[in-house]
């Protein structure tokens, strides 16, 4: 089995070398096209904005998950900030 994929790919390789095109056929881009460079760094740039947008999203998300805290614990300890500058003044009088 190994031997008839070496020997495809030894094949391959040959007829390659034999037809002096072994690099891909990237003709359809079009060589020296100015459009297809700037085609291109717009779709980079695209990818990384949309990369950076998901990952705002998903810390917007994170932090707006935070277990609310019951209203009678929010309420004790206003009680107690308010409550504290008074009982300071008794004291200092």
């Amino acid at each position: 089995m190994l031997e008839s994929v070496r020997q495809y790919f030894q094949d391959w390789s040959d007829a390659c070398e034999y037809a002096n095109e072994c690099a891909p056929d990237l003709s359809f881009l079009g060589n020296g096209e100015p459009f297809t460079a700037v085609l291109f760094i717009a779709a980079v740039c695209y990818l990384a904005w949309a990369v950076n947008e998901a990952g705002i999203r998903r810390r917007v998300i994170a932090h707006s998950v935070v277990a609310p805290q019951p209203a009678g614990e929010l309420k004790a300890v206003i009680e107690k900030l308010h409550q504290a500058p008074a009982a300071q003044k008794k004291l200092a009088a």
